[in-house]
């Protein structure tokens, strides 16, 4: 059997066995007003005072989870769900202060354009009519056209497929000329080395998240652009995954662990010869192996199965399982070498049979994972504690700056950032309610800052220094302007930035080399901190 059969034969048992999750979300009782809502903290819990409308994706999700053999005889209850999911969401989408994710009268562009997008293709598959949904659209349309989201691509991506699905349905909701003034400026947000813009950087699971969306775009509108885009996309995702032989992790600028797989799933049917066997090695690479108890897969939780997780996940099932065996390419892995994508701020090194392959994040304080075989390592750098404060050099974006040495080693240089928990309380979320009555979206920027962009950096400096020598990694380190309260911390593999997404359980948090053996030594002379950190992948220093 062909190793994508294979992979595919593994994702659509593990389909099998997460729909039953996705299902307890719903309220499947025809009779109750909250019937269709897939919030259970909501509807069933009651621990949450408003439903959270982006997880009406999940309507969209059950519609095509109809396809798995062990719920074919459920395709006409499946089918009634799926549409009760999409009147709930229309329901809600007149209200005042929609669209809601984390807190009531939001007005939030991702909820927007993710359940708008998901809920049209109900009404493009016929589970629901669109008469339905109009007035629901005519709200999401006015949101999504009179804002943009450059921070994060994927959303913005995300709800331009959202309006060219709408145009489709309702033309009078979204004039031509503004749908392509949004295109050109969305696609603007991808950078020539083919990621798009995450909160500073790239972001391999956000960027699958656009890919699949661009397969939308391009579906819907017809236009070569969006297809162009995705495969500038596919190839950076290549590179990268090849280096690890799984997603960046905390390389990544939004600290992510997952890949979704449709929109790489549609280059084995739809790209090129290069692009088909690109797609075959990353989709075999990331789903060959379902069957380990380490999966990204299996740490998923349930709100994001509900999120773009599910459809994507159902989708690329469906697609592969149309292809016929013999038409499938075989993986096709990129060149061994080192390449600097300064762009990214990142170093890629794809090592042969015998060597270290290794992602840098220079723009992140130099944190690095590493790999030979089955053999991993991964670098952090370091937190300084003085009290309750803290002070980070895991952290993506600030004043880091780098260069490459004459031996071919990578030095960072740059400042740790401080970092404060933000803890909630009742007080607080009463506080948020009462703002987010008043001001809607305009919270959402603030927010950001609070929990996820700082701008300040510390006294504190840092140096980082990266070299290999042969089947070793070599990571020394400095900080200085320590005060005497200092405490100085290996840091674990948990980021101080927040992200939604980001922080579902994975090996390393439990311990950062696996087969690896560790050496380090350090010292602290007055206001300066040294280390040097020997990563040996012949199994000792």
């Amino acid at each position: 059997m062909h190793a994508i059969e294979q992979a595919n034969g593994q994702l659509g048992a593990a389909l099998a066995r997460l729909l039953p999750r996705i299902l307890t979300q719903a309220s499947r009782d025809p009779n109750s007003a909250t019937a269709g809502s897939f919030d259970r903290d909501w509807w069933h819990y009651r621990i949450r005072d408003f439903p959270s409308a982006i997880l009406q994706q999940a309507a969209w999700t059950v519609l095509l989870a109809a396809e798995l053999p062990e719920f074919a005889a459920e395709r006409e209850a499946l089918t009634r769900l799926a549409a009760d999911g999409a009147r709930f969401w229309n329901a809600r989408a007149i209200r005042f202060g929609a669209f809601e994710e984390y807190y009531p009268w939001e007005r939030g562009y991702p909820v927007a354009a993710f359940s708008a997008r998901a809920i049209l293709k109900l009404v493009e598959a016929g589970a629901v009519p669109a008469a339905d949904v109009r007035a629901g659209m005519a709200v999401a349309a006015e949101q999504l056209l009179r804002r943009f989201e450059p921070e994060a691509a994927n959303q913005q991506v995300a709800g331009l497929a959202a309006l060219a699905l709408i145009r489709k349905f309702f033309p009078e909701f979204v004039p031509a000329a503004e749908l392509a003034g949004q295109a050109a400026r969305t696609l603007a947000l991808q950078h020539a080395e083919g990621w798009y813009m995450e909160y500073g950087g790239p972001d391999l699971a956000y960027l699958s998240v656009t890919l699949d969306a661009l397969w939308d775009l391009a579906d819907v509108t017809g236009e070569s652009r969006y297809r162009e885009s995705a495969g500038r996309a596919l190839r950076f995702l290549q590179l990268q995954v090849a280096a690890l032989g799984a997603s960046a992790g905390m390389v990544n600028a939004r600290n992510t662990d997952y890949i979704l797989p449709y929109g790489i799933a549609r280059f084995l049917r739809d790209g090129n010869r290069e692009e088909q066997g690109a797609a075959a090695s990353l989709f075999t690479t990331l789903y060959g192996r379902l069957d380990a108890a380490d999966h990204f897969l299996h740490a998923i939780d349930d709100r994001y199965l509900c999120h773009y997780v599910g459809h994507s996940l159902v989708r690329a099932w469906s697609l592969v399982r149309q292809l016929a065996a013999e038409a499938l390419p075989a993986p096709a892995a990129p060149t061994p070498g080192e390449r600097l994508l300064a762009g990214a701020g990142q170093v890629v090194r794809l090592g042969g049979a015998d060597e270290i392959s290794a992602l840098l994040a220079l723009q992140k304080g130099g944190v690095c994972c590493a790999r030979l075989g089955d053999k991993r390592c991964a670098d952090f750098g370091w937190i300084v504690r003085r009290g309750a404060a803290q002070f980070v050099t895991h952290w993506w974006g600030g004043d880091w700056a780098w260069r490459q040495a004459a031996d071919g080693s990578w030095i960072v240089t740059g400042h740790l950032v401080p970092h404060s928990e933000t803890i909630s309380s009742p007080v607080k979320h009463l506080a948020l309610r009462a703002a987010s009555l008043l001001l809607g979206d305009k919270m959402a920027p603030w927010l950001k800052s609070v929990l996820i962009f700082k701008k300040r950096q510390s006294p504190l400096g840092f140096e980082r220094q990266i070299a290999f020598a042969d089947r070793r990694l070599i990571v020394r380190d400095a900080i200085h302007g320590l005060r005497p309260d200092m405490v100085v911390l290996p840091a674990p593999r948990a980021s101080k930035r927040h992200v939604s997404s980001a922080d579902s359980f994975h090996r390393e948090d439990l311990g950062l080399a696996r087969g690896v053996g560790v050496e380090r030594a350090a010292r602290r002379e007055g206001t300066a901190f040294r280390a040097e950190t020997i990563y040996s992948f012949d199994g000792s220093p």
